[in-house]
């Protein structure tokens, strides 16, 4: 019986060459869907429920690991594909979790699913029922460069430029310490997510806003305002004065 895989990747080039790969050296797979877009990908793979992904990890608007996290549906065996080095790939490997680096090749390919195949013998699935605490110890490798969604495509920043983000119904206000500012499509929650979880230089200090705490400039007590290197004052809300004081006083 074939295996039925789903390739996720935000590169066209990379979906068809490994799908290329499959059809030629690896018969024992059936490609039954491609996504470049993890919104998407995961209506496809909640749809489908195959028993292999595929899946990069560097993707714009959100990336693999954000997408595992949004699954429901997770009984399925996963290998990352990623042409980057910088993801942790040996706390990949050490929590079970298999990987190709681009580019991919087919003996390196037939490995991973024959590996796959000797779990499914013993009864395992990788992702049935798997501890994704990690992956938060393996995001602090991606923030070199953050991917912003915008009109003009997708732009690639450093974090430590941001100044703040501001929430704007359902998208976000991204201000630079440059002046350039960048409204993008994504909600202020994901960048919570993506960024204060991970890197402490960003803290969210009111329900419409994020900043970067090393651009503080100062603290206005009296207002409860917390005024940024651009001058741009910032609420501070009363749920999160705790947190921001601690910070403050280390």
């Amino acid at each position: 019986m074939r295996l039925r895989a789903i390739i996720i990747d935000d590169e066209e080039t990379g979906i068809t060459t490994l799908k290329l790969l499959i059809e030629k050296y690896i018969q024992d797979v059936k490609v039954v869907a491609t996504c470049n877009g993890p919104r998407e990908a995961i209506e496809v793979i909640e749809n489908y429920k195959p028993e292999i992904i595929f899946l990069d990890i560097n993707m714009p608007e959100m990336d693999g690991f954000e997408l595992l996290e949004r699954l429901e549906w997770k009984n399925f065996n996963l290998i990352f594909t990623t042409a980057h080095q910088e993801y942790g790939l040996k706390a990949l490997k050490h929590n079970a979790l298999d990987y190709l680096l681009k580019p991919v090749y087919h003996k390196e390919l037939r490995l991973a699913i024959d590996r796959i195949k000797d779990q499914q013998i013993t009864g395992q699935t990788i992702l049935k029922d798997f501890d994704f605490s990690f992956l938060g110890k393996i995001n602090q490798y991606k923030l070199n460069k953050l991917g912003i969604t915008s009109k003009n495509g997708v732009e690639y920043v450093d974090p430590s430029e941001i100044i703040s983000m501001e929430s704007k119904a359902n998208n976000t206000l991204i201000c630079f310490e440059n002046g350039k500012d960048i409204l993008t499509p994504k909600r202020l929650g994901e960048f919570e997510t993506q960024l204060c979880s991970y890197n402490i230089n960003f803290m969210r200090v009111h329900h419409s806003y994020i900043i970067n705490l090393h651009k503080i400039l100062r603290y206005i007590k009296e207002a409860d305002d917390i005024v940024m290197v651009n001058e741009k004052k910032v609420p501070l809300s009363k749920s999160r004065r705790e947190n921001f004081f601690k910070w403050l006083n280390q």
